[in-house]
């Protein structure tokens, strides 16, 4: 009998030294041996009940949430077959939902096949389950089209496939289609209520409610319906306070956070907005910001008294280990290893690893308001920017690495144009910056996604800002820039010139945030939510 057991994580467990799960994958149903002592916490079995035999490696990866409340995921990779069963062991005491999730891949990392599944931890002891796992069709030579559809102030519609296979509404359903690369799919776009408004990705760029696309690598294309053109006031739920909303992000049309100065969170599931709870220690804490990527798993939310929370299926999970400071500022890295990257008061910069622990470093000592991950460079690679360490009103930015300053700018500004608010980081045109009074800078990019030269920042000239200062700002790409601040403020940058958008509102607005040029949200004050749909 072949075994493939992590013995030496098992005694450490054993020992109570709770870093990780340990893991083992059984090629018998005798389950994983316990050596010395019993069982010190809750052993989940989990046996798969169909396996494709062309199988190279397994991954498997497990989160559940230990007795302090702080999220473990474990990611673990096998090669030894057959894979057919996996034991997971988890701390004594740990209680909950512990969520389970196995693929298998192929030659040439092409996926076979996948499952999740979900068991309730409620004792210490032995749990058995079985998972059946859905086959991933054309191994190595089929792509995923994903569509997200948007229904906005109103609008509502359903986006379906010729051939057959998506039939795709605001709700999430019908929204992936596995086809052979080369495929070509006519979509259609059917309001039934509003107006469709456009598409963004794969190819599908204007108003026309058809849109042929070749699919030759996994794709996402974006559709919007609207019932109003241009910004439009959604609703807040009643909550008996006007609280002011600071952040903004998501993952998905029907997923879509925001956070305010009192703690609330409201959450837009495709069709309203809902207030949704947050873990009790943090309720009434400022909650400042927002990270996510588009079509993917978690939603990082940060805040002041060192508050870093993990959104994930539709629960809250507090991530432990951030100084008591007020955290800022957030941003998704590229790194398969670190999720993103959280600065805030007196230089506190962080990250936060895939597995939910955080790592503390400090910059310049400077009251870091805003960052944005430099898109060319490493994978952990950002701007950040804030108050002058120094004092006075310069302007300060400095390059991170994830680990160490990297470098300081700003310094050769022929004036001081005070406190960074934020940063736009750009692909192949300029990086943007915003300062008091209304005034924004750039800095030319060169071809690694970054200045040579650290004193290339500069005030651009007539930007209609009216002297009021620019809180935050968004991006689908170099050509299109949106900027949200005081008054009502909104801008948009084509290119090549700033213009002034009517945003319909005079709330200071704080935070802006988009799925596509066509699915914009900037929310501030007074719990103003505005939507964007093009005119």
């Amino acid at each position: 009998m072949k075994t493939h057991c992590f013995d030496s994580l098992l005694r450490s467990v054993r020992a109570v030294v709770w870093t990780m799960f340990a893991v083992c994958l059984l090629s018998s149903s005798s389950g994983c041996p316990v050596e010395e002592g019993p069982i010190q916490g809750p052993l989940v079995r989990l046996s798969l009940t169909q396996t494709d035999p062309a199988t190279v490696y397994a991954i498997l990866k497990v989160t559940a949430v230990d007795p302090s409340g702080t999220p473990k995921e474990m990611i673990e990779r096998f090669v030894n077959p057959p894979f057919d069963r996996f034991g997971v062991v988890f701390p004594k005491e740990t209680r909950g939902t512990a969520s389970i999730e196995v693929s298998l891949y192929g030659s040439e990392d092409c996926p076979l096949a996948k499952g999740i599944d979900q068991v309730q931890l409620d004792s210490d002891g032995e749990i058995d389950t079985a998972m059946t796992l859905t086959a991933v069709p054309l191994c190595g030579t089929g792509a995923t089209l994903t569509l997200l559809v948007a229904n906005i102030a109103g609008g509502q519609g359903v986006v379906s496939s010729s051939p057959n296979g998506i039939q795709c509404d605001g709700s999430g359903n019908g929204c992936s289609l596995t086809v052979k690369k080369g495929t070509t799919l006519a979509l259609s776009a059917a309001k039934t209520a509003g107006t469709f408004t456009g598409w963004y990705g794969g190819n599908c760029t204007d108003t026309s409610p058809t849109c042929q696309v070749q699919i030759h690598q996994d794709t996402v294309i974006h559709a919007s319906f609207s019932g109003c053109k241009g910004w439009c006031k959604e609703t807040a739920p009643p909550t008996g306070t006007n609280p002011s909303l600071l952040g903004i992000g998501g993952t998905a049309p029907s997923n879509i956070l925001t956070v305010s100065d009192a703690g609330i969170v409201y959450r837009w599931d495709g069709a309203m907005w809902n207030t949704i709870q947050t873990p009790t220690e943090v309720r009434g804490t400022t909650l400042r910001a927002i990270a996510a990527k588009v079509a993917g798993a978690v939603t990082y939310v940060t805040g002041d008294k060192g508050t870093i929370l993990r959104y994930s299926d539709g629960t809250f999970a507090r991530i432990q280990g951030a100084p008591n400071v007020r955290l800022r500022a957030i941003a998704m890295g590229n790194s398969a290893t670190v999720h993103a990257a959280v600065v805030g008061d007196s230089g506190t910069a962080l990250t936060i690893s895939s597995g939910g622990s955080v790592q503390t470093d400090t910059i310049a000592d400077a009251d870091l308001l805003t960052i944005c991950l430099l898109p060319a460079r490493s994978p952990l690679s950002f701007l950040v920017g804030g108050h002058n360490p120094l004092g006075g009103r310069r302007a300060f930015t400095a390059e991170w690495n994830g680990k160490q300053l990297i470098s300081v700018q700003m310094k050769m500004l022929p004036a001081d144009p005070g406190s960074v608010y934020a940063l736009h980081c750009g692909d192949s045109l300029a990086h943007f910056a915003s300062v008091d009074s209304g005034v924004l800078l750039e800095n030319a990019v060169t071809g690694n996604g970054m200045t040579d030269v650290e004193d290339k920042w500069k005030t651009i000239a007539s930007v209609p800002t009216g002297a009021k200062p620019v809180r935050a700002m968004w991006s689908a790409g170099d050509r299109s820039v949106i900027a949200v601040g005081d008054e009502g403020l909104i801008l948009r940058f084509n290119g090549s010139t700033w213009t002034k958008m009517t945003s319909n509102t005079t709330s200071n607005l704080l935070a802006v945030w988009g799925l596509s040029p066509s699915n914009i949200y900037a929310v501030g004050e007074n719990a103003t939510i505005l939507h964007y749909s093009p005119e």
